[in-house]
């Protein structure tokens, strides 16, 4: 019985703790624990697998736990049983329902929103209407009269 995997991958298997900074040109499949860096192609942490640490990958894919920092360069997958807590930098990200994201959350590519000077004033608060009703009301008369006597 040979189970093997692909040239350049990792595979962390249910039981196994890790720790440490690898750096994976292929995929990696996290099923157990796993602390300190993670660095790869695609990232796959299974339902049981969990990640604390600095995770870095074009592609992410999260049914289990992951924590720390997390940089998915292309895609972030979140399963309906994933949780990521911590700060998350992604291109473009899906989230299945029931999944969780928990912390700071960036878009690559997207400025961040400025709340300084630059932002544009404040609308108008709109007129009481009594007080328009009221000047109205108080013009009509005088146009009245100047009409009456020319």
């Amino acid at each position: 019985m040979a189970d093997t995997n692909p040239p350049g991958s990792l595979f962390v298997g249910d039981g196994v703790f890790m720790q440490g900074t690898m750096t994976v040109p292929g995929v990696a499949s996290v099923d157990g624990k796993l602390q300190g860096q993670l660095t790869a192609d695609v990232i796959a942490i299974q339902t049981n697998g969990s990640v604390d640490g600095k995770t870095t990958a074009n592609h992410i894919k999260v049914a289990g736990s992951l924590t720390d920092t997390t940089v998915a360069n292309r895609t972030l997958v979140v399963e309906s049983s994933g949780v990521i807590a911590g700060s998350i930098t992604y291109a473009e990200m899906e989230i299945k329902k029931g999944g969780s994201l928990q912390g700071s959350i960036h878009k690559i590519g997207k400025a961040m929103p400025s709340f300084g000077a630059s932002a544009p004033p404040p609308a108008p608060a709109p007129a009481d209407t009594s007080e328009v009703e009221a000047a109205a009301s108080a013009e009509a008369p005088a146009a009245g009269h100047a009409e009456e006597n020319p």
